[in-house]
């Protein structure tokens, strides 16, 4: 969620300036504003549903700029609106998964939201986390992007190096922990793929 989108920023934003002076000036207009975009991406993600979607992720932008009381009531209480909106139409179960970015400090309170999947960026310890919230949620992630344009050797130690911190636990989507930049190398990728293949089955006795 980018509440900076519907406030006039022209765009996405690092500082939220103009969102965050209503923020503090208008809280209830404030509220108002996430409650219309929650339930518009609520509706949304039910018909992505309804149409074959087999999990939904919520990306949140700017929960990491905001003190931990602020998150609580300008970030994670819109993502739970939309968390309890999710109606698959046969009742059936599908996943959602939340992703805050820059939010680790807050992955007790975002694993209690309702969601299935905690996603994380790399900036968090995905060893700690799991410690933290046992199997409370899975998670995804976290990986550091930028090691694309790393060797293939230090590919494959870092990933292995992750998967070991996470170990042999159920319940974790390897992933990125923001997305590739359009300059990064494919075959880098096809390096960093095939090892999270090998380390994962290496891990888990020959399962991947």
């Amino acid at each position: 969620m980018d509440p900076g989108h519907l406030h006039g920023e022209g765009g996405s934003s690092k500082t939220f300036g103009l969102v965050k002076g209503m923020l503090y000036d208008d809280p209830e207009s404030m509220h108002k504003l996430l409650d219309m975009l929650a339930d518009m991406v609520a509706a949304y993600l039910n018909a992505q549903i309804r149409h074959g979607a087999q999990a939904v992720q919520i990306f949140d932008t700017w929960g990491g700029t905001l003190a931990p009381p602020l998150f609580k009531e300008f970030s994670l209480r819109s993502m739970q609106r939309i968390v309890e909106q999710i109606e698959p139409p046969d009742g059936a179960p599908v996943p959602i998964i939340l992703f805050a970015k820059g939010c680790g400090h807050m992955l007790d309170d975002i694993a209690a939201s309702g969601c299935d999947v905690v996603g994380m960026d790399w900036t968090a310890d995905i060893g700690a986390a799991r410690e933290r919230l046992g199997n409370r949620v899975a998670l995804q992630g976290n990986m550091d992007p930028a090691i694309l344009y790393a060797s293939p050797e230090r590919i494959r130690a870092e990933v292995k190096s992750l998967l070991e911190k996470f170990g042999p636990n159920p319940g974790h989507i390897f992933n990125l922990g923001h997305g590739m930049a359009p300059d990064m190398d494919p075959e880098r990728v096809a390096v960093l793929v095939d090892a999270v293949h090998e380390e994962s089955r290496r891990i888990h006795g020959g399962g991947a």
